[in-house]
């Protein structure tokens, strides 16, 4: 048993396994994490959150909070600076949920295709931001045989090879964006994709977003849907928590911000952030696991092998599922906008590819399926 520090610990009530890691270190208090002010922190020394909770200066000044830890890859919701100068200790959890991020990625670009009737295994695609999402999705595509480029300006200033410019991912039918929001800095990202980039693409390009919603203009997306000129399969959204139900009826594929919302990935950013807590203050890390549900794919033998990976790519991320539920929240809704966090707090239990056993294939098919990260024989 690790020791018992009696730390007070607030903490977003959407982080799992908070029980069995910091949990054993004093009093644990869950809350949402929209929810959490200066007031719940007064007393408080630990402060565990996710993106939608927003560290700075108003909400920690005047408080004891030691350690500030987010299950998240991105930061651009903490102030880093000031709790660098105020002596705070911090992490993140960086490419915790890359795997899941990029699979769900893969899959909102096969169910896009597929609902505009076009052939995903003849498309090419263009990432950008080739960081730990960005360059898993590569991966992918590549198992998949289908040509991908990559653009990522400060990775290519730091020498990396085989980046081409902004100008020749956005020649590409398949654009996904993979960067942080950022607006400082040598190369910001929001609004990265403005009007004016928006106008400059090409006709029918489809932009798949699973990083963040500011790194497209809202007004600039909503008129370019509006004429048709592009299309989208948009995991997150500009004006997040909330969507506009007339941005929302436009898009082709629409899920609430679940890409990287796998029970792996989750767990893994748990982890993360709780060995750097026990790190901050010298204490022995307890080794937590938590079971996975297996599951088991089978195909008859004359199944095409197209129709294999396709079925298993979407059947494992469950994206229609979590685009119906999305649209079907919009029609309840009946307002001007629509707010997803309750389909992030209740949403089911979804596994990435390791967790899944495709039986019934050929060896070359078989090895396909394992490149993908699946467990195939």
């Amino acid at each position: 048993m690790p020791e018992k520090l009696q730390m007070k610990i607030i903490a977003d009530s959407n982080i799992p396994a908070l029980d069995d890691t910091f949990g054993h270190h004093g009093e644990l208090v869950l809350l949402n994490g929209r929810d959490i002010c200066h007031s719940d922190l007064i007393d408080a020394d630990v402060l565990l959150v996710r993106s939608v909770t927003r560290v700075s200066e108003d909400l920690l000044a005047d408080t004891k909070i030691q350690f500030v830890g987010s299950t998240t890859i991105g930061i651009d919701h903490l102030d880093t600076a000031w709790l660098d100068t105020n002596g705070i200790a911090w992490a993140n959890a960086p490419g915790c949920n890359a795997d899941s991020a990029a699979q769900y990625t893969l899959a909102m670009m096969w169910l896009a295709c597929e609902r505009l009737n076009i052939d995903f295994m003849q498309q090419s695609v263009g990432i950008i931001g080739r960081g730990n999402v960005g360059q898993r999705v590569a991966q992918l595509l590549e198992a998949l045989d289908i040509p991908v480029i990559c653009c990522d300006p400060p990775l290519q200033q730091m020498g990396e090879q085989k980046l081409v410019s902004m100008e020749a991912v956005c020649d590409k039918p398949v654009i996904s964006l993979h960067t942080p929001l950022t607006a400082t800095g040598a190369y910001p990202t929001r609004n990265l994709f403005d009007e004016h980039r928006l106008a400059r693409l090409h006709p029918q390009t489809l932009i798949v977003n699973a990083s963040r919603g500011g790194v497209i203009e809202a007004r600039g997306l909503l008129r370019h849907l509006q004429s048709g000129h592009i299309r989208a399969a948009l995991d997150v959204w500009p004006d997040e928590p909330f969507i506009s139900p007339e941005l929302l009826d436009l898009v082709t594929v629409a899920t609430p911000h679940v890409a990287g919302y796998s029970r792996e990935g989750k767990l893994a950013g748990t982890a993360m952030i709780y060995t750097a807590f026990c790190n901050a203050f010298g204490i022995s890390i307890d080794d937590q696991t938590s079971s996975i549900m297996p599951s088991t794919l089978e195909f008859p033998p004359a199944t095409p092998v197209t129709e294999i990976l396709r079925r298993s790519v979407l059947s494992s991320c469950q994206l229609e599922r979590d685009d119906e539920a999305l649209r079907n929240l919009s029609a309840q809704a009946g307002e001007s906008r629509i707010q997803i966090d309750s389909l992030r707090a209740t949403y089911p239990e979804r596994y990435e590819f390791k967790s899944h056993t495709i039986s019934g294939l050929s060896e070359p098919n078989a090895k396909q399926l394992r490149q993908l990260g699946f467990k195939a024989g």
